[in-house]
């Protein structure tokens, strides 16, 4: 959003107060929204899928080969994968955990019976 407004002249606050007050400005922002959302998950599938080059590093700082050129090797993300197959396939990769909120106890009489026991009675 900085960036556009900078780009375009104007202020922050203008941006959002035409957002408020011109429809069709609003339209064309959320137009924008969404083309770059699709472009941060093409990146997403990118890294996921195809991986990306990440210089290895020691403590000494950068690792070189033996012709003296820093040596990269390449990269997957792991929880990347796993964000867009819950997105896109949420029956199949969705987290199954669950809780069961029905009790069908009486828990004032369960707390009683915790407290007798602790008395020793």
């Amino acid at each position: 959003m900085s960036e556009a407004c900078r780009l375009s002249g104007i202020g922050r606050t203008t941006a959002y107060q035409m957002r408020e007050t011109d429809p069709a400005f609003a339209a064309e922002w959320d137009e924008a929204m969404q083309i770059a959302m699709d472009s941060l998950e093409l990146e997403a599938w990118r890294r996921g899928r195809d991986g990306y080059d990440e210089y290895v590093t020691c403590k000494d700082g950068l690792v070189y080969d033996q012709d003296g050129k820093p040596v990269l090797q390449r990269r997957y993300s792991d929880s990347l994968l796993t964000t867009l197959l819950k997105a896109h396939r949420p029956e199949k990769y969705r987290d199954r955990s669950t809780v069961d909120m029905n009790v069908n106890t009486d828990i004032a009489a369960l707390i009683d019976e915790g407290r007798k026991r602790a008395r020793g009675g």
